[in-house]
């Protein structure tokens, strides 16, 4: 049985949740308990690593926010989404039997996750599985067509946050999205911003 690359990625994901789970229940934090709640917003480039095809668009910003929750546990839980473009054709001309049109084709990703994450030394694991909608965009002939669906998804992505103050912090984060159903993984970096607004 031959195993495509996604199907590789997402058996290796359930390897790297259970990872998370067992650190979990092995390592707890001191007996002060606290609790803390995150945000995390980013904006970056995206691309898609496995279209080649010259003619299309392939890199993009992608917007994404992260809640995450934060028990005085090595592993945290949260939840992410954002706006992913896959891929675009700005503007081209196509010939049909009907004649000439000018053809645009637009692909799109609201990823909806449940995210964890794990601090090892100053750097930030995380890995996240989900469901995403898909959107395609299509305008010929003056006429517009859009449609969208469920699919699941997942990520993985490891990041590096400075503290400004005590509750603000900026970083780095470099991401992956996986969509089996399309076959399809993006990769980009993010400028982040980090904002711990509740604490008890």
């Amino acid at each position: 049985m031959n195993i495509t690359l996604p199907n590789k990625w997402f058996l290796l994901s359930f390897f790297f949740l259970t990872s998370f789970l067992f650190i979990n229940a092995q390592e707890k934090g001191s007996s002060e308990k606290q609790f803390a709640l995150s945000a995390t917003f980013g904006n970056g480039l995206n691309y898609n690593i496995q279209n080649q095809n010259s003619v299309l668009d392939n890199i993009f910003y992608s917007p994404t926010i992260r809640l995450l929750w934060e028990p005085n546990h090595r592993l945290n839980i949260g939840l992410e989404s954002g706006y992913l473009t896959i891929s675009k054709l700005d503007s081209t001309i196509v010939s049909t039997p009907y004649g000439d049109t000018t053809f645009k084709a637009r692909l799109n990703a609201i990823p909806l996750l449940l995210v964890f994450n794990m601090k090892v030394s100053k750097i930030d694991l995380y890995y996240g599985l989900g469901i995403s909608y898909l959107t395609t965009h299509l305008e010929a002939f003056d006429e517009k067509v859009k449609v969208g669906n469920w699919y699941y998804c997942y990520n993985f992505a490891i990041a590096y946050k400075y503290p400004i103050t005590r509750n603000i912090g900026i970083g780095i984060e470099a991401k992956s999205y996986f969509f089996p159903k399309l076959q399809t993984v993006t990769s980009g970096l993010s400028i982040n911003l980090n904002y711990q607004f509740l604490q008890w």
